[in-house]
């Protein structure tokens, strides 16, 4: 069986330590060599790579955004640009072993966009990561006054891209206090992307200063005790069909109302409220419906927990093995160093 894989973050470091100081091309040499080094028969790369390398190799894609919605800035024209997505994808997933992607969805976009044999996208859900709070029951039961907030909340954990829709769900918390005569607070945790004063703009604009909680970044404990004591986590970001905080949700009993995009009732299910992210009137439905509809919540906070039950990381790397396994008798058809004559 293929075994001699190499997960892809150690190796997407050291790329990431070549870039900058090498050209492309000297770059990818270096990586095979050092790939060629190890006597790797297939690399399994953990997160989207941008180097190509010549032995087989597993490419995994979270989404295709700068296809779907290349408006957003952060994926036409600063950071990775839309030019070098493009030129990245189109080279590396038409010549992947294999690709995996999290949802259907996910599969179809692929294979739309970049006309790649569906044969070889294998559609693996992500996992939900740990739920464990062992050990941390003073974090959770001092987190409140840790940060100083007193009041009831919701939770947003999203770096300040444009995309996470930060504005939407401050309109809607906006509309929540107006329309609706229900006050909330809402706690953000994530660093900023270049957006946060485009925020703090808006939080001013529309009076919210006491109820908006900018934490920055945060502990991990931390963010597991904020999940644990928020009264849902609220997601309205543009983006998908892959997202990690409902995930994390789940596995902490943390009810969540989540963005009704591409691949999100395939990954989510019935766990989740799913509104329209352009709509913050829908934004504040959803939240006002699962701060008020006991039953609803448990029954999705039970249905979370089933989802987390049956993701794990375990189960995620079987499917992994599993397909390694099928493609054995194909890679054993040629030696390391085979060289066409």
């Amino acid at each position: 069986m293929v075994r001699e894989t190499w997960l892809g973050d150690k190796l997407a470091r050291s790329a990431r330590m070549l870039r900058g100081s090498h050209p492309q091309n000297q770059r990818q040499i270096q990586i095979d060599q050092w790939i060629r080094m190890q006597q790797i028969d297939i690399v399994w790369f953990l997160h989207p790579m941008d180097t190509l390398v010549s032995v087989p190799y597993i490419a995994t894609v979270w989404d295709l955004q700068h296809r779907s919605r290349p408006y957003f800035p952060e994926v036409s024209v600063t950071g990775w640009s839309w030019e070098e997505r493009e030129r990245t994808y189109s080279s590396i997933l038409p010549r992947a072993s294999y690709i995996l992607t999290g949802t259907h969805a996910g599969k179809n976009e692929i294979v739309h966009y970049y006309r790649v044999n569906p044969d070889n996208v294998i559609v693996n859900p992500l996992p939900a990561p740990s739920s464990s709070t062992e050990n941390h029951s003073d974090t959770i039961s001092d987190i409140r006054k840790r940060y100083g907030i007193r009041a009831d909340f919701v939770i947003y954990p999203a770096q300040f891209w444009p995309h996470k829709n930060h504005v939407n769900l401050l309109i809607a918390l906006a509309i929540l206090n107006r329309k609706r005569g229900k006050t909330i607070d809402m706690v953000f945790t994530g660093s900023d992307k270049g957006n946060a004063d485009h925020v703090l703009e808006k939080i001013s604009e529309l009076g919210l200063h006491d109820q908006v909680h900018i934490l920055g970044f945060v502990p991990r404990e931390d963010l597991k005790a904020l999940y644990s004591k928020a009264r849902a986590l609220t997601f309205p970001s543009f983006f998908g069909p892959d997202n990690i905080p409902p995930l994390e949700a789940f596995a902490l009993g943390c009810p969540v109302t989540a963005s009704r995009v591409s691949g999100a009732e395939e990954q989510l299910g019935d766990a989740a409220l799913l509104f329209d992210p352009a709509n913050p009137d829908d934004i504040a439905s959803a939240i006002l419906t699962i701060l008020e509809d006991d039953q609803l919540r448990a029954r999705m906070t039970q249905n979370g927990a089933d989802i987390a039950k049956v993701r794990t990381p375990q189960a995620y790397v079987a499917l992994v093995c599993a397909a390694l396994d099928k493609f054995d008798p194909i890679r054993r058809c040629w030696g390391r160093d085979y060289k066409h004559l």
